[in-house]
């Protein structure tokens, strides 16, 4: 069969044989690069650490149906017990197991946040990469020409985004959307759009004066795949550890919005709600606060060592010092 490049042109047998070893070939070194930073990482005891934390929160979160041993919403009588190995945390207020809804809150944690990461990449990603690779635009109609400044007109948009306080944005979101895990996953993701967009924007800036991006241009690859097959491949390296770290901030702004009342709404088994609910027994019995809120401190601490392990092995600068 034949097959077609990325400007539409029937490749040859020669440059399909070509291809086919350019790809090989790539995927051996993305191989290779990615033995050398779980090497990287291993060497490095902090991020060590990071990655054994992260883990574990996943692991925990996926088999939360089969680790826990009571169902997290079941009352009983036996109110704020204290840890034993029928109630391996205790029971709250209302005789809840504490372990049951530490480990779904886990699961509800890393589910909104990591969903909210991929809202944020899926429409920050692409109006980064627009504006730093079109910059002013030129629009020719008829006799008309005119050029359209998208790279200024986005991020002037960005600007005004980052502008907005994000609890007044929240607040704005849920007084008007209702309070549901859809709607704090898309304003938690909208959060993060301008961020991702600045940053994919300065690295795609870097990359479009390379010489690769001038021999694609030549053999007229259109700009969209130059875009998303040349320059963001690239580009993957800062997208990644900003996601990392973003996990970890979204993990503890879901709890805070939780504790205030804006999140998960009690009995839903949530770090947040938890730790409101626990907040009037601190004197008299504090375990209720330790629990979640170890397990929420240990999964942002986690996210952000992985970051940062990330960040030194990827960022050249970082290995250059």
């Amino acid at each position: 069969g034949t097959r077609l490049s990325a400007s539409g042109r029937i490749l040859g047998v020669d440059e399909i044989q070509v291809e086919e070893r350019t790809l090989r070939t790539q995927l051996q070194k993305n191989w290779a690069v990615l033995k050398d930073m779980g090497y990287e990482l291993w060497k490095s005891k902090l991020a060590t650490w990071g990655v054994v934390f992260v883990l574990s929160m996943c692991f925990v979160a996926i088999f939360a149906d089969v680790i826990d041993r009571h169902d997290p919403l079941d009352m009983s009588s036996e109110a704020l017990l204290s840890p034993g190995w029928e109630h391996w945390f205790g029971t709250d207020p209302y005789g809840r197991d504490i372990w049951s809804r530490v480990v779904h809150g886990a699961r509800r944690a890393m589910a909104i946040s990591s969903a909210a990461v991929c809202v944020g990449l899926l429409l920050g990603v692409p109006l980064g990469a627009i504006s730093g690779y079109f910059g002013t635009f030129a629009i020719h109609l008829d006799q008309f020409r005119f050029s359209l400044p998208i790279d200024n007109i986005i991020m002037r948009l960005v600007d005004a985004w980052l502008a907005m306080p994000a609890l007044l944005f929240f607040l704005l979101i849920v007084s008007v959307f209702g309070g549901s895990d859809l709607v704090l996953v898309i304003a938690l993701g909208a959060a993060q759009v301008p961020l991702l967009a600045r940053l994919v924007r300065g690295s795609v800036l870097a990359e479009k004066v390379k010489e690769y991006v001038e021999a694609s241009q030549i053999v007229g690859d259109s700009n969209l795949s130059i875009i998303f097959r040349q320059i963001l491949p690239n580009c993957l390296s800062p997208i990644i550890v900003q996601a990392s770290l973003s996990i970890g901030i979204l993990v503890i702004v879901e709890a805070a919005l939780s504790f205030l009342g804006l999140g998960a709404q009690p009995p839903t088994p949530a770090w947040g709600s938890d730790l409101n609910e626990a907040k009037n027994f601190m004197e008299t019995y504090p375990l209720l606060t330790v629990f979640p809120g170890v397990a929420l401190s240990l999964t942002a601490l986690g996210f952000n060592l992985f970051g940062d392990g990330l960040r030194d092995i990827l960022d050249p600068r970082q290995v250059e010092q």
